[in-house]
């Protein structure tokens, strides 16, 4: 082949490459955000070009890029229902440190044997094609390093505040599924990571705790659950028993309880987390809205639990998890917490089957008893921790309650098993909170529902919502009904600060001190 032959099929091949993401993303209309949507992988192609001299290996690497970026986004739609946003590139390196929690829902071995794949391509191409033009190594690696330097500048100030207003001149609407199509989905990350990144340190001061003591005339313990991927699944399966959430029952029947508005469907369970314990309705955060984790929240951030902590609370946060997933080993002490613990102090194990939600239970009814009554616990599950691999035991009375032929029965069959766990840690719970002096204040909800796509289609269930309760050793408990997330929180902090002994206080949840 010529090296005119190879630069016309390494141009095809770089065409290809960007055209898959946009094709996924709905993208058909060329505008001037094409131009950035386009530029990453041209940038890219023209480097390597320069270092190797070989055009099809340059442009092969970048379809193989392009080609995996549109592998991924495919897969977070039909998982996540929406599509990669910015904040996914802060995940990617626990794709690497956890690939249990991400490559099972691509295809664990499709994701692997492409990787290797594309690695055996690049390889043999660099040796079996020839030269087009003599490499220029030294040329690509400037080149490089320039555009580095001036990307690493256009994200400081005051680059960076020019740079966003140019690009709010998109017209991005701040919407991921309309600005993909619109954008592309390439320009989409570009212009909400730069937007964001120029609007986050205002929102950072606004959003800066404000110290309020608020003294107490009598402490009560305050435990909070998130629990992963709970819901009341007898709403979406009526055919199960009446009895197969006990412990929720007796927390809803003896207390508040309703269903939740979380803002994300399958996963990203940050979102719910930071909601609850802020207060803070996600209108409020722009586009960090996506992870609030991501690199807001890692500065001080008003919250629930600073409301608590300056209240004399000692506010402890338990993960039986890596501490520094999601970053959370930054992001607690930013939201108040003066204590989290994770796998290392409770136990449990990095990969499926994790700690069992019973065994968090001890750990809870532990920390409130060696602190005291003035603690506040929140405790993050990972016992139902999906994706619903073989590692999980199901229990066999669930089989036959269950279609056969319903998709992904094997992993629903799990869930329901681990979801049954769930439930055994709340009731749990209530037993030994029930037994303890003073009174004790359950807060418990679901971060989002599991991610079993195929199965919820067939059984014609869309409902987003999780569900929650709060549960009082007195009962006295104000019946709030269904929520949106950062009201929950911010509603069990009322009920502990509020008057003891009194069931009356505002109907209207008021707004937190520091929220």
């Amino acid at each position: 082949m010529s090296g005119f032959g190879q630069v016309a099929f390494g141009l095809i091949l770089l065409l290809t490459g960007w055209a898959l993401p946009r094709r996924v993303a709905g993208s058909r209309t060329l505008t001037l955000a094409t131009l950035l949507d386009a530029a990453p992988l041209a940038f890219m192609t023209m480097v390597l070009f320069l270092a190797t001299g070989r055009p099809i290996f340059a442009s092969a690497a970048s379809f193989a890029l392009g080609a995996g970026f549109a592998f991924a986004d495919r897969t977070v739609r039909d998982t996540l229902r929406e599509p990669v946003v910015f904040t996914a590139l802060s995940e990617v390196p626990q794709v690497f440190t956890h690939p249990h929690l991400y490559l099972p829902f691509a295809g664990t071995s499709l994701v692997i044997g492409g990787g290797i794949a594309a690695v055996l391509g690049s390889l043999a191409l660099s040796i079996a094609e020839p030269a087009a033009m003599p490499p220029r190594p030294l040329v690509a690696f400037v080149i490089a390093g320039l555009v580095g330097g001036l990307l690493w500048r256009v994200g400081h100030e005051p680059w960076l505040g020019s740079a966003a207003r140019a690009l709010w001149r998109l017209g991005p609407s701040d919407e991921p599924f309309g600005d993909a199509a619109r954008l592309g989905p390439v320009a989409m990350l570009i212009v909400h990571g730069i937007i964001a990144r120029a609007e986050r340190s205002a929102r950072q001061v606004r959003l800066a705790p404000r110290p309020t003591p608020a003294p107490l005339a009598k402490a009560r313990p305050v435990v909070l659950v998130q629990c992963e991927s709970f819901f009341d699944v007898r709403r979406a399966l009526p055919t199960l028993p009446r009895d197969f959430l006990t412990g929720f029952d007796v927390a809803r029947n003896t207390g508040s309880h309703g269903q939740l508005v979380v803002p994300a469907w399958g996963a990203n369970t940050m979102r719910a987390e930071f909601a609850v314990l802020t207060g803070i309705d996600e209108a409020a955060l722009g586009y960090d809205r996506f992870n609030p984790y991501h690199a807001l929240a890692r500065a001080p951030i008003a919250s629930q639990v600073w409301r608590l902590r300056d209240a004399g609370y000692r506010t402890v946060c338990l993960h039986p998890f890596d501490r520094r997933f999601y970053r959370r080993d930054l992001v607690m002490p930013a939201l108040g917490f003066d204590i989290f613990l994770g796998r290392e102090t409770l136990g449990g194990s990095g990969s499926p089957p994790y700690l069992s939600d019973p065994e968090l239970a001890d750990h809870i009814l532990r920390i409130v008893d060696e602190v005291g009554p003035q603690v506040f616990v929140f405790a993050i599950t990972m016992g139902n921790h999906g994706p619903w691999l073989s590692q999980a035991s199901v229990e066999p009375e669930l089989a036959g309650l269950i279609d056969p032929d319903i998709p992904q029965r094997t992993e629903l069959l799990r869930y329901l098993s681990g979801l049954h766990q769930s439930d055994v840690m709340l009731r749990l719970l209530i037993d030994g909170l029930q037994q303890r002096d003073g009174d004790p204040l359950l807060g418990f909800y679901g971060d989002h529902l599991p991610s079993l796509p195929r199965a919820f289609a067939h059984l014609g269930f869309d409902d987003w919502r999780s569900d929650y309760a709060i549960w009082s050793k007195s009962d006295e408990i104000l019946q709030l009904g269904d929520l949106p997330a950062h009201e929950l929180g911010r509603a069990v902090v009322d009920m502990a600060l509020a008057p003891q002994h009194n069931p009356v206080f505002d109907a209207v949840v008021p707004e937190a001190h520091h929220a």
